[in-house]
């Protein structure tokens, strides 16, 4: 999910939500953005330096947080005010231009919690100082949220095909993703080794994040987008035409690429050592949303069209609140504690991927007492 290597998030803008809900259409705020180390003074009073909150007191907390299904729990903490009835101060969301600019916020204090792309969380601990660096407080999505959306001038496999199937009817064609390097060209690399092919069989093209896809695929210069959020596919094929190829969380799918944990919660390293009880007031804000989507569907799904489909996607948000029910919700830890086995596959991905190194990750080291499963 996200970009997890010279790239950031999908989204893009930097913008601050206030506790109404934005209707920015998905075309608006999946643009990629550019890092930007300077912007950090910018949302200095967003973070967090004081003291441990004494019980009942409201901690000021800084959350960076993005509109869509990857971070619908903090559109509903924000809405539904399960912030303040946890002691947290968080009349906004920050959005930064991307999730590597988030964590540069994070790092330098102007932000305190994030909702992230795992293999992204991993090189920037890997590369940040002690006590500064992010650390994984939880998993918010046990599965991957990758996919590849055919466009609508090719014939493609049927649903029920082989993911190796799928995986050749790609062979010599254009394929789009943000960037050379980010996330959704890694995963293509990797679908295409699994897939026993190489990747030369394809032409990758860096188009641009979501809002260039979908006019690069009716304008035919590419046949096939990699997509990194589950409502983003579904969108992306609604607006071409096209189909979902792809879901590489589906049944059929090999193990590497479906059971990848890519959605990760990431706190400063320092918080998390000296504010133990605030990050897990913030980690009790989501488990209640959570429950919420279960006790509320249609209205976590009318929430989640206007928030992130720009209310034109009511069907999509509503088949996306069942799979969260019956496929994300079950498989999550208590308080979305994180498993040591979970926690190293998903450091070997990342050391395959060439974004750590042999040894830059331990699950001590990243992964808070408090947090593991």
């Amino acid at each position: 999910m996200f970009e997890s290597k010279n790239g950031g998030s999908p989204f893009g803008g930097l913008r601050a939500l206030d506790n109404g809900v934005s209707r920015r259409s998905l075309l608006k705020y999946v643009g990629l953005g550019t890092a930007a180390l300077g912007s950090a003074s910018l949302l200095a009073g967003c973070g967090s330096n004081a003291a441990p909150a004494a019980t009942g007191a409201m901690q000021k907390f800084g959350v960076a947080a993005f509109p869509g299904d990857a971070y619908f729990l903090d559109t509903i903490n924000l809405q539904n005010k399960f912030y303040t009835s946890h002691q947290l101060e968080v009349p906004k969301h920050v959005t930064p231009q991307s999730g590597v600019q988030a964590f540069q916020l994070m790092v330098a204090g102007a932000a305190d919690g994030y909702a992230s792309d795992t293999g992204l969380l991993m090189a920037t601990h890997a590369n940040s100082s002690k006590g500064k660096r992010p650390v994984l407080v939880g998993f918010r999505t046990l599965e991957t949220t990758y996919g590849i959306v055919g466009g609508p001038n090719s014939q493609w496999p049927a649903a029920d095909a082989s993911f190796e199937e799928k995986m050749r009817s790609l062979k010599g064609k254009k394929i789009g993703v943000s960037a050379v390097g980010a996330g959704g060209d890694l995963q293509l690399r990797l679908a295409l080794e699994l897939a026993g092919m190489k990747p030369g069989d394809v032409t990758v093209l860096a188009v641009g994040p979501t809002a260039q896809g979908i006019p690069n695929i009716k304008a035919k210069r590419i046949d096939a987008y990699v997509t990194v959020q589950w409502t983003a596919t579904r969108f992306i094929a609604k607006e071409t035409g096209g189909t979902v190829l792809l879901d590489f969380a589906e049944a059929g799918a090999p193990d590497l690429m479906r059971n990848q944990a890519v959605v990760a919660i990431a706190v400063r390293e320092e918080m998390a050592q000296k504010q133990p009880e605030v990050v897990q007031n913030w980690l009790a804000a989501q488990d209640e949303a959570s429950k919420w989507i279960g006790a509320n569907k249609e209205a976590a799904a009318k929430l989640l069209n206007d928030n992130g489909l720009g209310g034109k996607g009511l069907e999509i948000a509503t088949e996306y609140v069942e799979h969260y029910v019956s496929e994300v919700q079950p498989k999550l830890k208590p308080m979305f504690k994180a498993p040591r086995e979970t926690v190293e596959k998903m450091s070997e991905l990342a050391l395959r991927f060439g974004s750590v190194k042999k040894g830059d990750i331990t699950y001590e080291q990243l992964v808070p007492e408090f947090a593991r499963a």
